[in-house]
């Protein structure tokens, strides 16, 4: 390898270690005490009572799991809970077997819906749909996949009660049985925590935010008076999109970990994690193909590059990139098992680099390819995405400048 080439690779190599390194130090100063576990909150109700609470999701030819999800959210001990499954137009058994629970627990409401109106996004439309029929205080928005564990969701509202959230995010302990799988969500774990900390969401004066759909509780007033999903009708990314609305509006949100709590099986095999991110992944960068370019170089810098980095160059650049591999090691230590990710599964941080960036050059190409994005069943067409993309933006930016 010449010399120029050496150190164009040793300097790539540096900076993304120094990136990890960072990200590290960060998580020592101001991390570690916000790396909140739900499973460790208390279940005592919060001053005043237990706020009423209305769970929505939406469910589209989800027979296989639907039962098992809603079943768990019924076993929850949270007083007063009202269940709201939406059957959006499944053809499978989904709608039959929500009703057939509804018959037998009156805390289930089943809201069929056969016809999508333009405008919006299937599940979107579910949401809100949902979000409309219930005059509960709080509302958790969830998808039809998702096992919860007894007690969730009464630690989640008493902390998010006794913290004066508005808005408090969850992040799901992800089922993996794969190597493979781990090493996706080792990188793509790590890709969101860079994207935005913790510690810059819940920072009023950052415009980093924040949305899981397994689990977004807000407070109803706060959702209606952002319109709820009314401006976010076909924001395929809804669930970071409704996280950003809200606190761009002014709204207090929250960042919390839910290990064993909520659990979720996202995708099954390294393959299904790529296919996975096939709907959603060239949207959340607002279909810009300069910001794919932007962040495929970023995934292999930082993914990648500190790796051939321990091998090629002075020693002290070999060094640094030691440092920031051992850097990601320690950040994933520290995450304590969620999602089954392991500290040394950051040793294969290449492999999940190139596959995240596989995967959203895989999201790009089919949805230009598609002319929009295929989502179950459904064309979307990539022209009226781009439209909403644009007047959504521009009532965001208004949002924020008018509560700063």
């Amino acid at each position: 390898m010449g010399w120029g080439l050496t150190a164009v690779v040793s300097c790539l190599g540096v900076l993304g270690a120094l990136v990890w390194i960072f990200l590290y130090v960060q998580f020592l100063v101001q991390g570690r005490q916000m790396a909140v576990q739900i499973k460790d909150l208390p279940v005592t109700p919060p001053e005043g009572g237990w706020p009423t609470l209305a769970v929505a999701f939406a469910a589209r030819n989800e027979a296989a799991m639907v039962e098992a999800a809603a079943r768990s959210l019924l076993a929850q001990d949270y007083p007063g809970l009202e269940v709201i499954a939406v059957d959006d137009r499944s053809t499978d058994g989904t709608g039959e077997i929500l009703d057939a629970l509804a018959r037998d627990d009156p805390r289930l409401k089943v809201v069929h819906v056969h016809e999508l109106p333009p405008g919006w996004l299937g599940k979107n439309h579910a949401l809100q749909t949902a979000a409309e029929s219930t005059a509960a205080d709080w509302l958790l928005l969830t998808d039809a996949d998702v096992v919860f564990a007894p007690d969730a969701l009464r630690r989640s509202v008493a902390w998010a009660v006794g913290q004066r959230l508005d808005h408090l995010t969850l992040a799901p302990d992800t089922v993996s049985e794969t190597f493979g799988e781990r090493i996706f969500l080792a990188m793509f774990s790590l890709a969101f925590a860079l994207k935005a900390p913790p510690w810059r969401i819940v920072d009023p004066r950052c415009k980093e935010a924040i949305g899981v759909g397994a689990f977004n509780l807000v407070r109803a007033e706060a959702f209606r008076a952002v319109g709820g999903f009314r401006r976010l009708a076909l924001s395929v990314d809804d669930d970071m999109r409704l996280g950003q609305a809200l606190k761009f509006a002014g709204y207090r949100p929250g960042v919390a970990l839910a290990l064993g709590e909520i659990t979720v099986r996202w995708q099954i095999g390294f393959g299904g994690m790529i296919r996975g991110l096939e709907k959603n992944f060239f949207a959340a960068l607002d279909f810009r193909l300069a910001f794919v370019f932007f962040v495929v170089a970023v995934l292999i810098t930082v993914g990648v590059m500190p790796f051939v980095g321990l091998f090629i160059g002075p020693w002290w650049t070999r060094a640094v990139c030691a440092a920031g591999v051992g850097s990601v090691a320690a950040v994933l230590a520290e995450a304590k098992g969620q999602h089954g990710v392991k500290w040394y599964h950051g040793l294969f941080l290449p492999v999940g680099a190139l596959a995240c960036a596989f995967a959203l050059l895989r999201s790009t190409v089919l949805t230009l390819k598609n002319g929009g994005v295929r989502w179950r069943d459904h064309l979307y067409p990539l022209d009226e995405l781009k439209a909403h993309t644009r007047r959504r933006n521009a009532w965001l930016r208004e949002v924020w400048l008018s509560t700063r």
